[in-house]
C-alpha cells in the first residue's frame, strides 16, 4: 500500500467500441465456403484479430480489440477454404458487432468489464463491506463522498505511474484540482494499491474483494481497525479503480 500525505509519504508492498465498417484490405486470394453451420447460441470474448463483414473475408468491420471488454456471442461456424487452406470462422452476432472471426482468436466465456464501467458497483460493495466491520466496533456508518469520488476520476491530471508501477504525485496539480471541487489539501491522506492478478480481474465481485482485502483484512482475515478506512474519525471517503497496461489500481481518498 502506498499512503499518500501532502508533507508524508511513505510505501509499503503489495503483494475501453468502434461501430463503423473500416475501408478494405489488400487484395486476397479468393475465398470459397466450404461449410457452414448454425450452433447454439454460445459465450466468447476475444482480444485480437479481425473481424470481416462476410465469409469472403474482404472487407473488415473492426478489430477483435475494441471489444475486449464485450462478450461475443457466436452463433454459426463456418469453414471457408483460402490458398488451399482450410479454416473455420465464428460469425458473432451480438447487438454492438456482428461478423466473422477466426476461432483462434476466439476464447469460450464471457469478457471482463472495462474496468470504469464497474466503478459504481465495486464502490458500493466496498462501503456496505466497511460498514459491516464499523458495526461490529460501534462505529458509525462510512459514507461515498461524490466529490472525492470526482477527484479520483481526476487522478491522470496528477497521478504518473511509470513503467516499473512507481507513483509520483505531482501535488501542485493535485492541490489546482481539490481547489476546484472545495476540497481540503493538507487534511488529506490518500491511499493507493494495485493488482495485476488474473483472479482478481475476473469480475467486480473479484476486483471489489481484493480491495476490501487489502484496505480492510490483514492476517487470519481479521478485521484491522486501525486502518483509515475503519478508523471512528473517517466519515466519507471517495475511492475509484482505474486500469493501466495491465494492472488495476484502486485510489482511496476520505475526510
Amino acid at each position: 500500500m502506498k499512503r499518500f500525505a501532502k508533507h508524508l509519504l511513505t510505501l509499503a508492498s503489495v503483494g475501453i467500441l468502434g461501430l463503423g465498417v473500416l475501408p478494405a484490405l489488400p487484395a486476397q486470394a479468393a475465398t470459397k465456403t466450404v461449410k457452414v453451420t448454425k450452433v447454439k447460441r454460445a459465450a466468447y470474448h476475444a482480444t485480437k484479430g479481425t473481424i470481416y463483414t462476410s465469409k469472403k473475408l474482404n472487407k473488415v468491420r473492426g478489430k477483435a480489440q475494441s471489444y475486449q471488454h464485450l462478450t461475443l456471442y457466436v452463433t454459426k461456424h463456418a469453414t471457408i477454404k483460402q490458398n488451399g487452406k482450410k479454416k473455420v470462422y465464428y460469425y458473432i452476432n451480438t447487438s454492438k458487432v456482428k461478423g466473422w472471426l477466426w476461432r483462434g482468436y476466439l476464447k469460450s466465456g464471457k469478457a471482463t468489464p472495462a474496468v470504469a464501467t464497474m466503478n459504481a458497483a465495486m464502490a458500493k460493495r466496498f462501503v456496505k463491506q466497511a460498514n459491516i466491520y464499523r458495526a461490529a466496533k460501534g462505529i458509525a456508518p462510512l459514507r461515498l463522498d461524490s466529490t472525492r469520488v470526482n477527484m479520483l476520476k481526476a487522478h491522470a491530471s496528477w497521478l504518473t505511474i511509470g513503467k516499473n508501477a512507481e507513483t509520483k504525485v505531482n501535488w501542485k496539480a493535485y492541490d489546482q484540482e481539490t481547489a476546484k471541487l472545495g476540497l481540503p489539501t493538507d487534511s488529506n491522506v490518500m491511499e493507493i494499491g494495485s493488482t495485476s492478478s488474473k483472479a482478481d480481474l475476473k469480475n467486480s465481485q473479484r476486483l471489489s474483494q481484493a480491495t476490501i482485502d487489502f484496505y480492510m483484512i490483514t492476517g487470519h482475515n481479521q478485521p484491522d481497525y486501525t486502518q483509515t478506512v475503519l478508523r471512528a474519525t473517517t466519515t466519507k471517503i471517495g475511492i475509484y479503480w482505474f486500469d493501466n497496461h495491465g494492472t488495476v489500481w484502486f485510489i482511496l481518498l476520505p475526510d
